[in-house]
């Protein structure tokens, strides 16, 4: 069995394993399907809903609401991150806020912003986006300060000054823990996304799940979070290719660890 094989046998097996015996017990009357559904019959309903098109509807604009926020605050947050890591001022402008409201639950600011913006698209994205901008801020403050000094240095006297400082020397640096940072930032804003969905929204994955739940559907509540699951599951997946594809390093790395003698 090669490397790659193995791996993702040992990532599965669980999971596999849990979702036949699931299976199994409701067939066989152990667990009550009125709440716990098997999942064959959460898959057929979770497809049937998405060619009907309404679900369709509500995935497509989690999806656009994802991505929106997830930008606006991947690039405001790693400019105030590796600034506020660089020099010491800004850090100094900076910490205090992110300190007071990075541990701030941000579905408590949704009746603010309604308030503000109004109920509708831009209250959502405006929460979603603040979860995510403080956590990448701070994930990208730490990977400038964890940079060596002497490679900085080294840097700078070998012609990387200017732009070609941050280009050439400090983002190679700090990429994977970026990179780590980034995929953090959209999980956690995925997660305050949907709850300002399920809270405020008529539409969304996160309404749908209210929706579902409040009409007893419990087999569309699962299909709910079985879309939301796999979401999370694509964006850990889309990081986890990403970083040897853009660090050559580190796909290099993981060669060596698969060929290694056990």
């Amino acid at each position: 069995m090669s490397p790659a094989v193995r791996r993702w046998a040992q990532t599965w097996t669980i999971p596999v394993v849990v979702l036949v015996l699931w299976e199994v017990t409701t067939r066989a009357g152990l667990l009550d399907p009125r709440f716990f559904p098997p999942p064959s019959s959460i898959l057929a309903t979770t497809a049937g809903e998405l060619l009907d098109g309404r679900l369709g509807l509500d995935l497509v604009l989690t999806l656009q609401r994802l991505g929106v926020a997830f930008a606006l605050a991947a690039v405001f947050g790693v400019a105030i991150g590796v600034a506020s890591g660089r020099w010491r001022t800004v850090e100094m402008l900076i910490r205090p806020i992110t300190d007071t409201l990075y541990p701030l639950p941000k579905i408590a600011l949704l009746p603010l912003f309604i308030i503000i913006v109004g109920r509708g698209e831009v209250a959502y994205i405006i929460t979603a986006f603040a979860t995510a901008f403080f956590q990448i801020i701070i994930s990208t403050r730490g990977s400038v300060r964890d940079v060596p000094a002497d490679l900085l240095e080294a840097g700078r006297n070998f012609g990387a000054t200017g732009t070609r400082f941050f280009t050439k020397l400090l983002f190679p640096a700090i990429a994977p823990g970026l990179l780590n940072g980034l995929r953090l930032g959209m999980a956690t804003c995925l997660i305050t996304l949907i709850a300002a969905e399920f809270v405020g929204a008529e539409y969304g994955l996160g309404a749908m799940i209210r929706r579902a739940g409040q009409q007893f559907a419990i087999e569309q509540v699962y299909a709910g979070i079985v879309l939301v699951g796999v979401i999370g599951l694509l964006i850990n997946l889309v990081f986890r290719l990403a970083g040897p594809l853009l660090l050559p390093a580190q796909r290099h790395g993981r060669v060596a660890a698969d060929v290694r003698p056990v």
